[in-house]
């Protein structure tokens, strides 16, 4: 079974502040934080990087320095109008690193190119069902040689900068039943994932669940940015949810946490036998609309502007919402969050009224509850995955991570 979200140091976390240490053995978390303080700030001095870390200005002196050596950050003028001589300011030099986001999902594999400051450089996208590791890695590959050639991911001639690819998938992708699933993809279910691409790639490779990284992308670049509580609902070709709390990804005791798709589809209401991503995603969409009479086999094939298409998906998405409404709710109630986005790879029209339907729904499913949080769409949309699964990159080398606090204070002992 693949377990990529347990491998060492492959799921990312953030510090609940950016607080350095002045522990004399700290100095690589000391300077992912003052990295981050720089990534978050946009622009800073050494004394408003003093202020918001904690850590003493000979320390965040040193640091700055280290940092500028290393092309991570660059100068931008200076603070004028002050006493003295006037301060550095300080911001991301987006070209001093880059890293791979990949999402492999059962319909398709997106690729995406991202720099420091978080802008995408590239992006490629293969639509192809139940693709086999060889062909992911076929794919990946080929458009690597392309990003190189066209010096996307180098900086002043210099070679190029890439530290590592992020990757996004459905937990036990090999194994989960869907309809028309040829038996050989459950090769996935025999390979380390991490493993496989950390070494026919030659660079580090981080992993996580699809639906989590998708939050993280929101939470980075999207409808969640400024939000500490959030869920993020995917639906692609399957279902499930990412879960943000206090600003950090939450998985659970055992790194299954907003697997929705496996709840039974009659909990809540009555209907057929089965689990719930029987009847929410992509490909139950497709089957319900070929139900219709109407053929699809992709996203760009469902035509807002085809009356009976625009018909049977609102159809569709009244039984969705009903189908969702029982989870939905006891997620409202137990996490509290600030909002609810949904994402994946739905077309944008069906999305929002997919929300539309859900605010209705939830206010009278739950008319007491003392807060009843907004459906909105995902701003990042399809990319939300990728996206995120590049984030997990900067944030294992670069950027502050628990863990690394954690060992620090062992070491210490």
């Amino acid at each position: 079974m693949i377990t990529i979200r347990q491998k060492p140091g492959s799921a990312p976390t953030a510090p609940e502040s950016l607080s350095g240490t002045n522990l004399t053995r700290a100095g690589d978390y000391n300077q992912r934080v003052v990295l981050q303080a720089v990534r978050t700030s946009g622009i800073a001095t050494r004394a408003d990087l003093t202020a918001i870390t904690g850590l003493t200005p000979p320390t965040v002196g040193n640091i700055t320095a280290r940092l500028l050596a290393d092309g991570l950050i660059r100068t931008d003028g200076h603070v004028t109008g002050g006493r003295g001589q006037p301060a550095l300011k300080f911001t991301i030099d987006p070209e001093g690193a880059f890293a791979l986001g990949l999402n492999i999902d059962r319909d398709h594999v997106t690729l995406v190119t991202m720099d420091l400051a978080g802008h995408i450089r590239d992006r490629a996208s293969l639509e192809s069902r139940f693709a086999l590791p060889d062909e992911v890695l076929s794919f990946v590959r080929s458009e690597l040689r392309r990003i190189r050639r066209g010096r996307i991911i180098q900086a002043d001639g210099q070679a190029d900068r890439l530290i590592g690819i992020g990757i996004g998938l459905p937990d036990d992708l090999g194994s989960i039943p869907l309809p028309r699933k040829p038996e050989a993809y459950g090769e996935w279910s025999r390979v380390n994932v991490c493993e496989l691409f950390s070494r026919e790639l030659d660079m580090p490779a981080y992993g996580e669940n699809d639906a989590t990284a998708a939050a993280i992308g929101e939470l980075q670049f999207g409808g969640g940015r400024g939000r500490q509580h959030f869920m993020f609902t995917l639906i692609s070709a399957g279902l499930g949810s990412g879960i943000i709390l206090g600003g950090q990804p939450y998985r659970g005791a055992g790194n299954s946490a907003g697997e929705i798709a496996f709840i039974a589809r009659d909990l809540f209401a009555g209907g057929a036998a089965g689990i719930l991503q029987d009847q929410v995603s992509l490909y139950a969409l497709y089957d319900f609309l070929g139900e219709r009479g109407i053929a699809a086999a992709s996203p760009d094939e469902l035509d807002p502007n085809d009356a009976a298409c625009l018909s049977a998906a609102r159809e569709w998405v009244d039984m969705a919402v009903e189908a969702l409404i029982g989870p939905f709710a006891v997620m409202n109630c137990a996490f509290n969050p600030e909002v609810h986005i949904i994402g994946g790879r739905l077309p944008r029209f069906i999305v929002e009224r997919l929300c539309e339907r859900l605010n209705v729904r939830l206010r009278q499913a739950i008319p007491n509850a003392p807060a009843v949080a907004p459906f909105i769409a995902s701003v990042a949309a399809e990319d939300a995955a990728p996206m995120g699964a590049a984030v997990l990159v900067f944030q294992n080398r670069l950027l502050p991570r628990l863990e690394t606090l954690m060992k620090t204070f062992s070491d210490q002992s």
